[in-house]
């Protein structure tokens, strides 16, 4: 069996994409509708690619199940995922991945709770990085420009340096530019996108940085967003506290954010903290950031990647050595 969480603004939408990736066989586990975006979890048999279909008889036999699960459960507990993460993960990872080795299990789990919606080399709108200070914005908003490309169609890169902090100069340079665009206000850069939109080109735009605990800063942010036609997405570091996390999270979720890059999972080993805030903050994963060298792009994220990147090190491959 195959198990995702599918969102989007209607139920509509939702189902749209349950029918587009799992087929009209899809049977729907739950619904949620809250502050404008509608989740729903669905699931359909899983495909074993034989010639004759598995006979009752060889489904996975529960011990299996509760080997995997146990497994998962530790590994996620490394990680320093909260508790309610690992339960449901391991949980889905013990029933949809009992049988498989361990990444395999591992990413059936992932893809059940969590949603993934990697950006398009050619967005229907321009993207606007938004995000805390330090969190890789910049760094970001340069690899998206240098990499999220289509054939003939390049992101253009815009810094919208509103505090005039050399945010410019810096994104010129990781470009490889002598410089950029920069909108040195709201309505300066209110005037770039609608020009852009009119010669049909795309634009990412390395937005102000905005602390979430600072009300001033939110208003502006979301005053912003709502005069841009683009779609605003989250920059957030790995290494960062989860329950910080997961609450700045959910007040850019509140401006209407839906997806997240996440940055610097080089730079830490237990990474369950800052998936399990994401998850919790009801933001798909669109890209992972595992490099500080901008001239490597952002990985596009999956279940699969992801449980790569959980397994990544010594101590949770051991963890998981005989799980399947």
């Amino acid at each position: 069996m195959k198990m995702k969480l599918f969102s989007a603004t209607t139920l509509d939408e939702a189902m749209a994409q349950v029918r587009a990736e799992l087929g009209p066989d899809a049977v729907v586990l739950s619904t949620r509708d809250e502050d404008g975006t509608v989740e729903v979890r669905a699931a359909v048999e899983r495909s074993f690619n034989h010639r004759f279909a598995a006979p009752r008889f060889a489904e996975p036999r529960p011990f299996i199940f509760d080997a995997a699960r146990d497994q998962l459960t530790a590994t996620l507990r490394w990680h320093g995922a909260s508790e309610g993460f690992i339960q449901l993960v391991s949980e889905a990872g013990g029933r949809l991945g009992a049988g498989l080795e361990a990444q395999g299990s591992l990413a059936a789990g992932l893809e059940g709770v969590l949603a993934f919606a990697p950006l398009a080399p050619r967005p229907a709108k321009s993207i606007l990085l938004v995000g805390p200070h330090g969190g890789g914005r910049t760094t970001a908003a340069a690899k998206l420009a240098r990499h999220l490309t289509q054939r003939g169609s390049r992101l253009e890169p815009v810094s919208a340096d509103f505090d005039a902090s050399g945010q410019s100069a810096r994104l010129a340079a990781l470009t490889l530019r002598p410089t950029v665009a920069a909108a040195l206000s709201m309505d300066a850069l209110v005037r770039k996108v609608k020009d852009a939109d009119t010669s049909a080109q795309r634009l990412v735009i390395d937005g102000p940085p905005a602390n979430p605990v600072e009300p001033d800063d939110m208003d502006r942010l979301g005053q912003l967003i709502g005069r841009l036609n683009v779609e605003p997405v989250l920059v957030m570091a790995a290494d960062a506290a989860g329950m910080e996390m997961e609450d700045n999270a959910r007040a850019f979720a509140q401006l209407g954010v839906r997806r997240v890059i996440l940055t610097r999972l080089d730079a830490v080993r237990r990474r369950g903290g800052a998936i399990a805030a994401l998850s919790s903050a009801r933001l798909s994963i669109a890209q992972l950031g595992l490099t500080p060298n901008a001239d490597c792009g952002l990985a596009p994220a999956s279940a699969v990647e992801l449980a790569r990147l959980f397994l990544a090190d010594r101590p949770q491959a051991e963890l998981l050595k005989g799980a399947a």
